[in-house]
């Protein structure tokens, strides 16, 4: 049978199986293999400084564009692009309306590029990572992507929350997990069903807690930075975020005397009115539990390094190398 009367599922099938150079061969040599090959060819595609003509073939072929699910572009900051690049690069993004996966990591100042074609939608995106901060342009691609379920933006943002945009009613309908700033939190998360928090600038104040668990899903993780040591931040987290599984809170507090046995008591004693709780860690120390009794399945939770040598003091829990590096350089959990 000539192949050229193959079905077009099965030229599909066997084009899964080539790679990029051989993907290309084959769209250059029939007229048929070229729309299935570009299929598979742009469905998942990364730019770095030394591809960046992929943009300009995007920008101009509406058609090659929307074959892409996935789309990471990562330039180095050291990048001196002309303004024409970053045109072309909006205009790629409004041509790719079948994404489901945009990484984007460019020049802060270029934010504009996500101000999108108004008829440009998103409704399959469903994972969502840039290097800009909440700003209106991310707002108004926000608006866009019904589907998403993941948002990571970064956290170099000065404005207070009342100067962050607004999001339109009913946005981000399915938004499950956010890492961001506190403030851009405090616009996003309450009235959507976020159930995992990462703040990765900005103060978890009890305020802020109280707003965040206004999230429409059950708050489970929990990880972020305060500028308190008060055993009453824990007791709103536990009051008002009962479902927890994972809590991560660390200080930027300078404690000028160890906290004594009763501090520590009144921690575990709030922890205990968590019953889904897993994982803590607090002040960067690491928490355990253990049943009460054979017959009391009710958990009792202790600061591991409590009464140990290994503890780190409490006035040096952030100038730590190995703490710090461990913070800020994901800022997430492996559970």
């Amino acid at each position: 049978m000539s192949v050229l009367l193959l079905p077009p599922e099965l030229l599909d099938n066997i084009s899964l199986h080539l790679l990029p150079p051989h993907l290309s061969s084959l769209a250059a040599a029939n007229s048929r293999f070229y729309h299935v090959a570009q299929r598979h060819l742009y469905r998942h595609v990364y730019v770095d400084n030394r591809n960046l003509a992929c943009v300009f073939t995007l920008a101009r072929n509406p058609t090659i564009a929307r074959h892409v699910r996935t789309f990471v572009i990562r330039l180095s900051p050291f990048s001196h692009l002309l303004k024409a690049f970053y045109r072309r690069l909006a205009q790629a993004l409004s041509n790719m309306t079948g994404l489901t996966s945009l990484d984007i990591s460019v020049d802060q100042a270029a934010s504009w590029v996500m101000r999108t074609r108004d008829d440009a939608t998103y409704p399959r995106l469903r994972r969502f990572a840039s290097s800009f901060p909440m700003d209106n342009h991310v707002a108004h691609f926000l608006n866009k992507t019904d589907a998403l379920v993941e948002l990571d933006l970064d956290s170099l943002h000065s404005s207070s929350s009342s100067d962050l945009p607004e999001l339109r009613v009913g946005a981000l309908p399915r938004l499950a997990q956010f890492t961001g700033s506190a403030e851009a939190a405090q616009c996003i998360v309450p009235g959507r069903p976020v159930e995992h928090i990462h703040l990765n600038s900005g103060d978890l104040t009890e305020e802020l807690a109280e707003s965040l668990a206004k999230s429409a899903a059950d708050v489970t993780v929990l990880a972020a930075a305060t500028s308190s040591h008060s055993v009453s931040l824990i007791g709103t987290l536990t009051r008002c975020m009962e479902h927890l599984v994972h809590l991560r809170i660390v200080t930027t507090y300078n404690f000028s005397d160890a906290p004594d046995t009763m501090y520590f008591a009144n921690i575990a004693d709030a922890l205990t009115s968590l019953p889904d709780l897993q994982s803590c860690e607090i002040w960067g120390l690491h928490w355990i539990s253990s049943k009460k009794s054979f017959h009391d399945q009710g958990r009792v939770w202790q600061s591991e390094g409590f009464n140990t040598a290994s503890l780190i003091p409490p006035n040096q829990l952030l100038t730590n190398g190995t703490f710090l590096d461990d913070l800020y350089s994901d800022f997430s959990y492996t559970y």
